[in-house]
């Protein structure tokens, strides 16, 4: 590598803070649910899903688990409350 290639800093499309900031605003109006919030801003992005799946962690996990427990596309665990 060169000296020039060394100092150009790597910058995330997006950020876990941004992307939870995101899917919140759209779920919260109403817009959309969290799977397809985070489809419509892979989409916007023009980020592939598999690679947003690492940012997908925590609280907005839990709730995107919930929204697919809820709507039956993934089965219901025992830890599930709603």
């Amino acid at each position: 590598m060169t000296k020039k290639e060394e100092e150009i800093p790597i910058i995330p499309v997006i950020t876990f803070d941004e992307l939870r900031i995101k899917v919140e605003k759209y779920v919260q109006n109403g817009e959309m649910g969290y799977a397809e919030s985070i489809c419509d801003i892979c989409k916007d992005k023009d980020i592939d899903p598999v690679d947003i799946a690492k940012l997908i962690k925590g609280p907005l996990k839990d709730k995107l688990e919930a929204e697919a427990m809820e709507l039956n596309i993934i089965k219901r665990t025992t830890t599930y409350l709603m």
